[in-house]
């Protein structure tokens, strides 16, 4: 059974990033609970991650911003499954169900994930193989360096 993560919640519509303390974890820990790391970053420092999944999934919006939180707690605390704890000094948290993921990520203005047309991918493909010819012309191919061989370079 495939646990879900933000990514799959969101049809990957947002921007998601790990959280720091996943570049420190062992691998054999991290791989299998990579959803517990992922977290869509919003403005101002805020960010939205799964908070549990069992019975069901639970979603929540960790902000440094209580004014911000109020405002988007106040627009959503009459649906089904929305708590919110204001208890904290300079910070707040709102718990609420994956079908609102949508709803409070673009209250909370969380990054959406840059998607390019096709038009615009061919250029910056096209840019990238014009810089990397200009460096190897630049770095490797200059009339003023020796060739190397196979002996001098171990």
């Amino acid at each position: 059974m495939r646990k879900t993560g933000l990514g799959d919640l969101s049809n990957h519509r947002y921007r998601i990033v790990l959280e720091e303390s996943w570049y420190h974890e062992q691998p054999e820990i991290r791989k299998p609970d990579r959803r517990w790391y992922e977290q869509i970053p919003c403005k101002g420092g805020a960010f939205i991650g799964i908070y549990a999944e069992d019975p069901t999934i639970v979603l929540q919006l960790f902000t440094p911003r209580p004014k911000n939180a109020r405002f988007i707690f106040g627009h959503i605390k009459n649906l089904p499954g929305v708590k919110a704890d204001f208890h904290y000094e300079g910070e707040a948290v709102i718990y609420f169900p994956p079908e609102l993921l949508h709803q409070v990520a673009e209250m909370a203005d969380a990054r959406v994930k840059r998607r390019l047309s096709p038009e615009a991918r061919a250029r910056v493909a096209e840019r990238g193989r014009a810089a990397l010819e200009k460096y190897r012309k630049t770095n490797y191919q200059g009339e003023n360096l020796p060739p190397i061989s196979p002996v001098q370079a171990r």
